[in-house]
């Protein structure tokens, strides 16, 4: 009753009068359809603000604190800023169905913007600014406006999405054919073969087993303690290992938010709430929003503007020279250093998430979305002071228990990320699906332990090309992405830890003397 008191006072708005049936809830699935990118329950606030990005911009962070705790009484809120949004869409004058049917990929990409917001599919053009903002994938629908969006659809969603496109429909392109690269016909190809392999079917009995032994490092965290309660070695190990249990937890809510798991997208979302918001106390409303982005353009700069969130690190990191433009000579003095704070920022990379994550759940516009979501961090973090607790430690001590366990868990979850895209090509014209995530990705090899650890990551240039494809068959996909690779003279880029962190560095230093 407490939380419940405190949410709505939070929100300025009363309870829902009822709670939702059963066939309310699956009308609302229904509506929302089945997007394998993962999707953003109805209500949730998407589209219409930047998702910060790996560590957070202070200035955003700090712009975002107080949007939320002091916004209400404020000037010019965030709701107002969004209403403000909602109106120049709507003011936004635009074709309607009708007036024309035949547009070229000039006049197309002329609607690139949040209030007039076109992709073309298949040939045919959608005019979706009226459908972006309750997108079921969040703001990544966004990234591809006024551009050739079929491959990324493609890679998101299953064929039961497709016959929702039809409502937004607009008219054709008049030369969408002659923009299909031969590498693009042979990638759909490719994919295509894929499928018929079998390659995107899950095995349960995989999925349960990394379900009970994540869990099992939970256990073997409080028992530890609980054996050792006073020794420091103790202390340490079961930070440890709530930390990797935290950073397994993480792979799997990947899997299941990604749909690579369940064919039905409402159990996907239960078990991604589960091993997300419960087991590693994110959000996966945040995360879906976020991370469908950074899927749709990985590494992409525009000017000094990251559109892929995961790179958006300023102050403390730049990953390109265009970055650098506009930044102070504060946040300079800052990137001159950045590959001698790169290692210690990794430390406090899950706090920042953490936070972020947070926050975006308190935002969320439908009360009972944002209490299942808030609900769930709640019951995570109660549950992980409690392990300490439970082993007799004071108040402080379960939060230096927890603090401990979140800078080991940051550094674990960042070292992995940082292999798959840091020191890769960040670039600034739009390319076709299959280039963008060649040229901006890297692999670690693979193998029983590289696998485990990195929750099948370590093939990330195969989890981009098809990212519904469960990790246990990622392995198989690579000889397919080789053969492609060679074939087109594109670079695959496969190597170990120890190369791909020198590389990741190397380019931190590199662009710090530009600082």
């Amino acid at each position: 009753i407490s939380v419940r008191w405190l949410l709505c006072y939070y929100r300025r708005r009363p309870w829902p009068s009822h709670r939702p049936s059963l066939a309310e809830l699956e009308t609302t699935y229904t509506k929302m359809g089945k997007g394998s990118c993962g999707t953003v329950d109805a209500g949730t606030d998407v589209g219409l603000k930047r998702s910060m990005g790996l560590f957070g911009s202070v200035k955003e962070l700090t712009a975002a604190f107080y949007d939320g705790w002091v916004g209400n009484n404020s000037n010019f809120s965030v709701a107002e800023k969004e209403e403000k949004d909602v109106q120049e869409m709507k003011s936004a004058p635009r074709v309607k169905r009708g007036d024309k049917s035949e547009f070229s990929m000039d006049e197309v990409v002329e609607h690139n913007t949040k209030q007039d917001c076109w992709i073309v599919i298949k040939g045919s053009v959608y005019d979706v600014t009226e459908f972006a903002p309750s997108h079921p994938g969040g703001q990544a629908i966004y990234s591809m406006g006024g551009r050739d969006a079929t491959d990324v659809f493609a890679a998101f969603h299953d064929g039961r999405t497709w016959g929702k496109l039809k409502q937004y429909k607009i008219g054709t392109v008049t030369d969408a054919e002659s923009k299909a690269t031969a590498l693009m016909k042979d990638f759909r190809e490719m994919r295509q073969q894929m499928v018929s392999e079998g390659l995107f079917k899950s095995s349960m009995l995989y999925y349960v087993f990394k379900l009970l032994s994540t869990f099992g490092l939970a256990v073997a965290s409080y028992l530890v303690l609980q054996a050792y309660p006073a020794s420091i070695v103790g202390f340490m190990a079961s930070t440890f290992l709530i930390a990797l249990f935290w950073q397994q937890s993480g792979w799997l809510s990947h899997d299941f938010c990604h749909n690579q798991v369940f064919k039905n997208r409402a159990v996907g979302h239960v078990f991604g709430m589960l091993t997300g918001n419960i087991f590693q106390g994110f959000s996966v409303a945040w995360w879906k929003n976020k991370h469908n982005t950074h899927h749709a353009v990985p590494n992409e700069l525009h000017g000094d503007q990251p559109q892929d969130p995961d790179i958006d690190t300023l102050p403390f990191i730049a990953w390109d020279e265009g970055q650098l433009k506009n930044v102070s000579p504060g946040v300079r003095k800052l990137v001159r250093v950045q590959h001698w704070l790169f290692g210690p920022i990794l430390l406090f990379a899950r706090i920042s998430w953490a936070t972020q994550s947070i926050q975006y759940a308190m935002e969320i516009k439908d009360p009972m979305t944002c209490f299942i979501e808030t609900t769930g961090i709640m019951i995570h973090y109660t549950w992980m002071l409690s392990i300490p607790f439970l082993s007799g430690y004071s108040i402080l001590g379960c939060l230096g228990f927890l603090l401990v366990a979140e800078m080991i868990a940051g550094f674990l979850l960042a070292f992995v990320f940082i292999q798959s895209h840091n020191g890769m090509e960040v670039y600034g014209d739009a390319k076709d699906f299959a280039s963008s995530q060649l040229v901006s990705t890297r692999n670690i090899h693979y193998g029983i332990v590289n696998d485990w650890f990195s929750g099948g990551l370590n093939l990330q240039i195969e989890h981009h090309l098809f990212p519904t494809m469960p990790r246990h068959n990622l392995g198989k996909a690579a000889g397919h992405v080789q053969k492609f690779c060679a074939k087109h003279s594109v670079v695959y880029e496969n190597v170990g830890w120890c190369e791909g962190t020198t590389k990741v560095i190397a380019r931190l230093r590199e662009i710090s003397k530009l600082a």
